[in-house]
């Protein structure tokens, strides 16, 4: 496996008949999920994919947009 592929892939869970997931240990470790931590789900089903963030992550990416909203110019309204 690439060294790139080692630094996303963490590996897989199976979904329970209660619809719950095993975090990998690995990944947990990584990203210090701790039990009761709250996660986001967020996803495009016409994509079918999805993602799993921290609300820490999640603000911290909003900011991160914003910062890069305020250097775009600014387009006219007539475009």
């Amino acid at each position: 496996m690439k060294e790139e592929a080692h630094n996303i892939f963490y590996g897989s869970g199976t979904v329970g008949t209660r619809g719950q997931i095993v975090i990998p240990l690995k990944l947990r470790k990584v990203f210090n999920i701790k039990a009761g931590d709250t996660l986001i789900f967020i996803g495009k089903p016409e994509q079918e994919g999805f993602a799993v963030m921290k609300p820490e992550g999640m603000l911290a990416l909003q900011q991160e947009l914003e910062s890069i909203q305020r250097q775009l110019p600014k387009l006219d309204a007539k475009d």
